[in-house]
């Protein structure tokens, strides 16, 4: 019981913080410098990877919330393993 817990309390926190904090770090790497220019090389890769981490965790919540719809209109089943 406390192993269930443990895990419902980690993936709480990854998610409940772990998903902004992600977002906010690229926009922070993604930003201009402080002399104006653009950002470029590591930092313009590490904050779009970042904001495609955030991406794909929000497209994966949407179809997961919508799934019986989206499988009612459309057939397909977007966690079949549900």
């Amino acid at each position: 019981m406390l192993q269930s817990l443990l895990m419902v309390l980690g993936v709480g926190m990854l998610l409940g913080a772990g998903l902004p904090a992600l977002f906010s770090l690229s926009i922070h790497f993604l930003s201009p410098t402080e002399d104006g220019t653009g950002a470029s090389g590591v930092r313009r890769f590490v904050g779009w990877a970042f904001l495609a981490i955030v991406l794909v965790a929000v497209v994966a919540a949407i179809l997961l919330i919508a799934r019986e719809r989206i499988e009612y209109f459309t057939g397909w089943d977007p966690y079949p393993f549900l």
